[in-house]
C-alpha cells in the first residue's frame, strides 16, 4: 500500500515539475501574456522580471524532474525546489494583497503552497524510507551509544539535602532547542558548589531535568549537547498527510527525538525513575482539561517527555489514557510553586525565554511573542504569590512548613537567544549556547545576593538589541608551562596544543572600531592536556586598537578565565597585524602571542606562553561564521566593513572562499 502511494505522488510530482517547466517557458518567453492574465500592468520593467522570474521557473522545474530520476543522488534538490515553491507562494500572495495582482492570482499562489509541502513531503519519506531499510542492520550491529544504567545515584548537582541545610530547587524553564544553554549554566552551579533537593522542568526544559535524572553530570551533559546533530530534532510526517495541509494536526512529529535526540543525550526513562537522589517534576498540559499537571519523575515514561516539549503547530498531542498531552508553555513555562509546596525555601531558575521592548514582524516572531506573553505572564503571577506566602511567614505565620522567606534567584541571558531556526541552521551552535550558559552564570554568581532577585517584573528583562556582529573562531598551537616567553613556549610545547573555540559578540560595531576601550564580548571553551578538554570560560574579552601613530598597524587582544582544579588561570593573547601586503601578513593575521597567568587577570604571574595559529580551514569557518542582526544590505555592509578591518587584505583574498555555509560553520566537537 506504501509503495503504491509512493508511486502516485511521484506521478504527481512529475505532473508538478512539467507545469512548472511548461509555465515558465510561456513566461520566459510572452512575459505580457502572464502579466495580462494576472491582471497586472505590462512594462517593460516587468515584462523583463517576469522573463528572468519564468526562467528560474524552467530551472527548478527541470531540477524536480532530475531529482525524481535519480532521488538518492539529488536529495538536496527537492529541498531547493520545494523551497522555490514557497517562496513563490509567499511572492504572489503579498502581489495580491498589495493590489498587484488579481485575487484569481491566489490560485496560483495555492497551486505553489501544495506543491511546495509534497515536495517536502515526499523527501521526508524517502529519508524514513532510509532509515527503515537501515534498521535490520542496525538491530544487527548496533552503534554503541553510551547510555546510562538505572541506578540510584544521580548526577553529582543532586542531593538529598545541601551541606548548609538550605532545600534548594532547580527551575529548568522552556526555550526551544536552545536550552543547551542551562546546560552551561548547571556546570557554573556545579562549580560553586550548589546541590540541589528538587528539580522541576517545563517544555524544553524537560530534556536537561531528564538528562540530570538520567544520571549525568553537568559536564557530560554539555559533551552530548555539543556533539548532538540538532536536525535530529525535526521530522516529517508522512507525506499523503500534506495533501490536507488544512487538515493537518503537526507539521512533524516526534521520530526523530524518540530514535535519535532522547538516546544521543543520555536519557534513560528506567534511570529517571530509579533516582533516588533528587526529587523531580516534568510538568505537561492536560488538554482534556485545559490544565498543567506535575507528574513525579517516578511515574514518567517516554510518552510524556516528548508530550512535555510537543509544541502545538510544530508537533501533534501525545494520546494516552484517554487524553490529550502536550507541552505546558501556553499554561506556564515554570513551576516555582510546587516546588514550594514541595518543601524548596531556594529556587534557582534558569530562564532563556526572550524579555524586551522589541516587538519583531513576521508570523513565526510574532508566534514567539505570543510565547514570551504567557512564559513571562505566568512567571509574574507565581512570583506574586510567592511575594504573598513571604509577607504571611514574615508575620509568623508557617505556611507550607515555610518558616523563613522564600528566596528566588534568576539566571538569564543577557540578551535574548538566537532563536531555534538559527540553531539549526547552523548560526549559532550548541558550543556557543553553552559557553554562554556558563559565562551568564559566573556572572550572577559574582553579584549575587543570599536574598537572591527582588520578585518584580523587571526579573526576566534583556537588553534589548541584538549585537550588531558576531563570529566564531578556533585557534590552536603549542604552549608549554613554565615559559614566559611565547616563542620559547612554542618551541617547547609541542606535544601540549593549546585550544580555544571562542564566539565574539560586538554590541555596537561603530564604537568598538572608533574606541579602544570599547571591548567586545567573548565566550569560550579550552582545551590543554596538562589540564582537560572543554574546560569553560568564566568571562572572556577581546579588543582592537590601532598601534600609536604607526600606519596600517593594528592590535588585536585577547583575554579568557577560566578554572582549573580549584585554581583560576588567565590567558592573555596579541596579535600584532600590519595590513602591508608583505609576505609576513598571513603570519601576523593568523598567529596568536599568548601568556598564561595564574590568577584572575592578567597581572597574575605568568606559568605559561607559547604561540597559537589560526588554519585556513579555521579561518574559512571564521569569515562565513560571521552573522549581523542588521536586515538586509545593511547587515551585509556591516560584516564586509568589519571583516576588512578584521582581517585586512585577507579578507578580500578568503572571504569569497567561505561558500559552504554547513561544512564551515560547525565547530570541531569532541565525542560524548
Amino acid at each position: 500500500m506504501r509503495n503504491r502511494g509512493e508511486r502516485w505522488l511521484r506521478r504527481i510530482l512529475a505532473a508538478i515539475s512539467i507545469a512548472t517547466v511548461v509555465s515558465g517557458a510561456v513566461q520566459l518567453l510572452a512575459p505580457g501574456f502572464e502579466l495580462g492574465f494576472l491582471k497586472a500592468e505590462s512594462t517593460p520593467t516587468s515584462r523583463h522580471f517576469f522573463g528572468i522570474v519564468g526562467m528560474f521557473m524552467v530551472l527548478f522545474g527541470g531540477l524536480l524532474l532530475h531529482a525524481l530520476v535519480r532521488s538518492k543522488e539529488n536529495r538536496a534538490a527537492f529541498v531547493w525546489t520545494g523551497l522555490q515553491k514557497l517562496g513563490a507562494c509567499a511572492a504572489v500572495s503579498l502581489g495580491v494583497a498589495r493590489g498587484i495582482f488579481s485575487p484569481l492570482a491566489l490560485g496560483v499562489a495555492g497551486f505553489d503552497l501544495l506543491s511546495g509541502l509534497l515536495i517536502l513531503g515526499y523527501l521526508g519519506l524517502l529519508r524514513r524510507n532510509e532509515r527503515a531499510a537501515l534498521s535490520p542492520t542496525l538491530k544487527s550491529a548496533p552503534v554503541p551509544i553510551p547510555v546510562p544504567e538505572p541506578h540510584p545515584v544521580s548526577s553529582p548537582i543532586a542531593s538529598p539535602l545541601a551541606e548548609d541545610g538550605r532545600k534548594r530547587a532547580l527551575i529548568l524553564a522552556g526555550g526551544g532547542m536552545r536550552v543547551a544553554w542551562q546546560a552551561g549554566v548547571l556546570r557554573a552551579l556545579q562549580d560553586e558548589g550548589l546541590r540541589f533537593t528538587h528539580g522541576d522542568g517545563t517544555s524544553g526544559g524537560i530534556i536537561n531535568l531528564a538528562m540530570l535524572l538520567s544520571g549525568l553530570s553537568p559536564e557530560e551533559m554539555c559533551n552530548r549537547w555539543r556533539t548532538l546533530r540538532v536536525k535530529d530534532f525535526v521530522s516529517f510526517v508522512s507525506p499523503e498527510k500534506y495533501l490536507k495541509a488544512w487538515d493537518l494536526e503537526a507539521l512533524g512529529d516526534a521520530d526523530g527525538i524518540r530514535e535519535h535526540v532522547f538516546p544521543h543525550l543520555g536519557i534513560n526513562v528506567d534511570a529517571i525513575r530509579a533516582n533516588t537522589a533528587m526529587e523531580g517534576t516534568f510538568n505537561v498540559c492536560d488538554f482534556t482539561r485545559k490544565t498543567n499537571e506535575a507528574i513525579p519523575h517516578t511515574r514518567v515514561d517516554t510518552d510524556l517527555l516528548v508530550a512535555g516539549i510537543s509544541l502545538p503547530i510544530f508537533m501533534p498531542p501525545v494520546r494516552k489514557d484517554g487524553a490529550l498531552y502536550l507541552d505546558s508553555v501556553w499554561i506556564q513555562d515554570a513551576n516555582l510553586l510546587e516546588a514550594v509546596r514541595r518543601g524548596a525555601n531556594e529556587l534557582w531558575v534558569l530562564w532563556c525565554i526572550g524579555n524586551t521592548p522589541t516587538y519583531r514582524r513576521g508570523v513565526f516572531h510574532q508566534y514567539v511573542h505570543m510565547i514570551e506573553l504567557s512564559a513571562n505572564g505566568a512567571l509574574f503571577e507565581q512570583l506574586e504569590r510567592i511575594e504573598e506566602l513571604n509577607a504571611r511567614i514574615r508575620a509568623g505565620e508557617v505556611v507550607h512548613g515555610h518558616r523563613q522567606p522564600i528566596v528566588v534567584h534568576l539566571i538569564k541571558p543577557e540578551r535574548p537567544l538566537p532563536l531555534d531556526p538559527d540553531f539549526y541552521a547552523g548560526h549559532i551552535t550548541a558550543g556557543t549556547l553553552i559557553d554562554l550558559g556558563y559565562a551568564d552564570a559566573c556572572r550572577y554568581l559574582e553579584t549575587c545576593s543570599p536574598q537572591g532577585f527582588p520578585l518584580t517584573l523587571e526579573i526576566t528583562q534583556m537588553n534589548a538589541p541584538a549585537p550588531d556582529l558576531t563570529f566564531r573562531e578556533t585557534m590552536s598551537g603549542p604552549l608549554s608551562l613554565h615559559e614566559t616567553d611565547p616563542a620559547a613556549g612554542a618551541g617547547k610545547g609541542r606535544h601540549t596544543p593549546f585550544t580555544f573555540h571562542a564566539t565574539i559578540s560586538v554590541d555596537d560595531m561603530e564604537a568598538f572600531i572608533r574606541d579602544p576601550q570599547h571591548a567586545a564580548r567573548l565566550v569560550a571553551h579550552v582545551s590543554y592536556p596538562p589540564f582537560g578538554e572543554n574546560l569553560p570560560v568564566k568571562r572572556g574579552s577581546f579588543n582592537l586598537f590601532k598601534a600609536g601613530d604607526t600606519p596600517n598597524t593594528r592590535l588585536m587582544t585577547y583575554g579568557m578565565a577560566f578554572e582549573h582544579q580549584g585554581r583560576e588561570y588567565y590567558l592573555s593573547g596579541t596579535k600584532t597585524i600590519r595590513d602591508d601586503k608583505g609576505p609576513d601578513l598571513w603570519r601576523d593575521t593568523t598567529r596568536l602571542y599568548v601568556r598564561l597567568h595564574e590568577g584572575p587577570d592578567e597581572r597574575g604571574p605568568v606559568v605559561g606562553a607559547g604561540v597559537l595559529k589560526l588554519g585556513l580551514g579555521d579561518l574559512l569557518k571564521l569569515v562565513s561564521s560571521m552573522r549581523s542582526s542588521r536586515p538586509g544590505f545593511e547587515g551585509t555592509q556591516a560584516v564586509m566593513r568589519f571583516g576588512r578591518f578584521f582581517l585586512g587584505t585577507l579578507w578580500e583574498v578568503y572571504a569569497p572562499m567561505a561558500r559552504e555555509p554547513e561544512a564551515m560553520e560547525r565547530e570541531p566537537l569532541s565525542p560524548p
